[in-house]
Order: C-alpha cells, then sequence, then structure tokens
C-alpha cells in the first residue's frame, strides 16, 4: 500500500514538472524559482541606494498574480523618481493580472508576442512590437495568447501609484 502510494505521488509529481517544463528556463531567468500556486507579494530583498543608478530585482517588490502573471515593481517614490514608477512583467501562456484599475493613465511596451487586452470592456489583440495605452482609471486586463512567456513594461507617469483590483480575469477561458 506505500509502495503504491509514494509510487503514484513520485508519477503525480513528475507530471507536474513535466508540465511547465518548458518555462521553467524563462521562469527562473526572471527571478521565479517556479510557477507559484497562488497570488502574492513581497517586499525588496535589499533596500535601495538613492544614489544608484540600477535597480535589481532584489530592489523591487516581487509579486505573482495568479493565473501566471509574474513581476517587479517600481514605485516611483522609493527610488527616487520624482514622477514615473515602472512595473516589470512576464506572462505565462494563458496569463495575466485580474481586472483591474489605476488612478493615472498606464503603457505597456512589448517587443514581441501576443497579448489580448479588455480595457474599459473593448477587446482587442496586440502582437508585438507595440505600446498600449491605458487612460486613468480604466478598467483593464490581459492574457497572453502565445505560446512563449512575454515580457511587458508598464510605465506610470506618478510616483505613488494606486491599484484597485476589481475582479476576476475577464479573458480567461472556461
Amino acid at each position: 500500500m506505500n509502495k503504491t502510494i509514494f509510487l503514484l505521488s513520485y508519477l503525480f509529481l513528475l507530471g507536474c514538472s513535466e508540465k511547465h517544463e518548458k518555462l521553467n528556463t524563462p521562469v527562473k531567468t526572471f527571478g521565479f524559482n517556479q510557477i507559484p500556486d497562488s497570488s502574492f507579494v513581497m517586499q525588496p530583498l535589499v533596500k535601495f541606494d538613492t544614489s544608484d543608478y540600477i535597480i535589481e530585482p532584489k530592489h523591487l517588490k516581487k509579486y505573482y498574480d495568479h493565473p501566471g502573471e509574474l513581476g517587479y515593481t517600481a514605485q516611483g517614490e522609493d527610488y527616487d523618481f520624482k514622477s514615473l514608477s515602472v512595473i516589470m512583467a512576464m506572462a505565462l501562456p494563458n496569463g495575466g493580472p485580474p481586472l483591474h484599475s489605476h488612478g493615472m493613465e498606464e503603457l505597456h511596451v512589448v517587443y514581441e508576442g501576443t497579448i489580448e487586452y479588455m480595457i474599459n470592456e473593448k477587446r482587442f489583440t496586440a502582437i508585438g512590437p507595440y505600446i498600449v495605452k491605458i487612460p486613468a482609471g480604466a478598467p483593464h486586463a490581459f492574457m497572453n495568447k502565445g505560446e512563449n512567456p512575454v515580457n511587458i513594461v508598464g510605465i506610470l507617469p506618478e510616483n505613488n501609484t494606486s491599484y484597485l483590483e476589481i475582479g476576476q480575469n475577464p479573458l480567461l477561458e472556461k
């Protein structure tokens, strides 16, 4: 009985790791050991010295939005920016954030990949390279529709940003 449970557990874990094997390298390169099971936000590992010019992931808040958006945020005021905040994100295939809004406009820069967006209930697909503008206060979400992770840079023109989660990502496949 114990051998059967052990064998079934091993096969289950093997299947889970093989399921994400293609994604392991980009996820690890981005600074995550594995794809998390649930959403989280972690404070920076090291405080940033504002006399430095290079802001590394260890200086940034790290987050995961289930299902499939990994990222780092730089709230501008923490890095001595007067009117700028930045989000570095990686959207895994079929991954993206929940429906949310910010009190200021935002833009996304994507060099490569296919992302479906919903902004103010308008749905559209963008194929990189592109820049997407998101109006202040607009409810928005996105979903990576490709087979590979997509890197997204989000730029917000204030050093103290807001984030209001509205609900589940409406682009999730049911």
